[in-house]
């Protein structure tokens, strides 16, 4: 397991802190799902997300609109709390994992977690998550991740 940060629980992406992870790098149209009951935790994902340079987010507030919003959003990334009013985020990936859509079973699931928790990671990755990382989300540690996504690295 490797640990970036006190806040970062864990990542299954390979990380550097090479500068091909600059901000502008970060397209603006690069899709992000948000799924968080707490609006104040939302919109301060929502800024650092804008902060990096990706202003193309959508807010879900429950599992099942994220559901929903993953089909018409079609997003290239889906930030799931782990703790949601209708369900964990395990079972939210769980079923976008088995959903109908090709295209929402292929979405890769970044987790958020209230506390950082080792165990998380370990569970995140079993459960088919790329990387858990904990609130407040660190900045660098987030684009890291996505920047990998978008360079392919994942797959």
């Amino acid at each position: 397991m490797q640990i970036h940060s006190q806040t970062m629980l864990d990542s299954h992406l390979p990380l550097d802190d090479g500068p091909e992870l600059a901000l502008d790098l970060a397209p603006s149209n690069f899709r992000i799902l948000i799924v968080n009951e707490d609006m104040r935790s939302a919109d301060t994902l929502k800024r650092t997300l804008r902060d990096l340079g990706y202003f193309t987010t959508f807010t879900a507030y429950s599992a099942r609109r994220a559901l929903v919003a993953a089909v018409d959003f079609s997003p290239a990334v889906a930030l799931l709390d782990l703790e949601l009013p209708d369900m964990t985020g395990y079972q939210l990936a769980n079923m976008f994992q088995s959903h109908l859509s090709k295209g929402v079973r292929k979405v890769p699931l970044l987790a958020i977690a209230e506390l950082p928790r080792f165990s998380n990671a370990e569970r995140t990755r079993i459960a088919g998550f790329i990387g858990c990382l904990a609130k407040p989300v660190p900045p660098m540690a987030l684009n890291a991740l996505l920047g990998k996504l978008q360079s392919g690295a994942w797959s």
